[in-house]
């Protein structure tokens, strides 16, 4: 059973989200979505069949990983191709019972410095979180930490890949949800972390079921 997003993205441009259900579903969608914005063309056979292993891998990864929702970049306004994708995740991470963002994120921090690890332990997980690149900002409701992953070329026709993670806080839950962006356009990595970080900037918060419209949430929103 797939998992309710957490967030309402608010994507530039053009952007397609797959359905995550069986693999039939997913594998279909993705040919449909391949079929319509790359053509037809029997030159072009070789790269729409990449498209197709390479995206509907990506999408299956996301699922079976627990996405709450994945999507295909197409283009942004001006007709550029973005080579992008987003997923939404909601781990189940051993983050305390303190709901204060403050706290949430020094928890959040031990987790991605090993748990028990000599740095966790010593108070030094924030300075190994800032050497290893990560950087964290206020986004009204809550906390973002944001760290960047690098995939090396695996092949002369493989660009690799920049993966963008950002894990923001809940308002008013001991918990934090995972919004993670991949891009093979790596030799625009800032740019494209520029353009990410407004996305998760302008995000807001999904109303759950039965949310009155009066609730802390919608007052942080407004």
């Amino acid at each position: 059973m797939s998992r309710r997003p957490a967030l309402e993205l608010t994507l530039p441009g053009d952007w397609h989200p797959v359905p995550l259900g069986e693999d039939a579903a997913i594998d279909e969608d993705v040919a449909s979505f391949v079929r319509e914005h790359f053509g037809r063309r029997d030159d072009q056979a070789v790269f729409r069949a990449q498209q197709r292993e390479r995206l509907r891998t990506a999408a299956r990864r996301a699922r079976d990983a627990g996405a709450a929702q994945f999507q295909l970049s197409l283009t942004v306004p001006g007709g550029v191709g973005l080579a992008a994708t987003v997923a939404e995740y909601h781990p189940a991470l051993p983050l305390g019972t303190a709901t204060e963002p403050p706290a949430v994120a020094d928890a959040l921090v031990r987790v991605l410095a090993g748990g028990a690890s000599s740095a966790a332990e010593a108070g030094d997980h924030w300075d190994a979180f800032a050497a290893a690149g990560g950087a964290v900002f206020d986004r009204g409701d809550g906390l973002v930490l944001r760290t960047t992953r690098r995939r090396a070329p695996v092949d002369d026709d493989d660009l690799g890949a920049t993966t963008v993670d950002y894990w923001l806080t809940r308002p008013g839950r001991p918990d934090a949800v995972l919004v993670s962006f991949t891009t093979a356009l790596v030799d625009l990595e800032p740019v494209m972390v520029e353009l990410f970080d407004a996305i998760v900037s302008a995000a807001s918060w999904a109303a759950e079921p039965g949310e009155p419209a009066t609730s802390l949430r919608a007052e942080l929103q407004g």
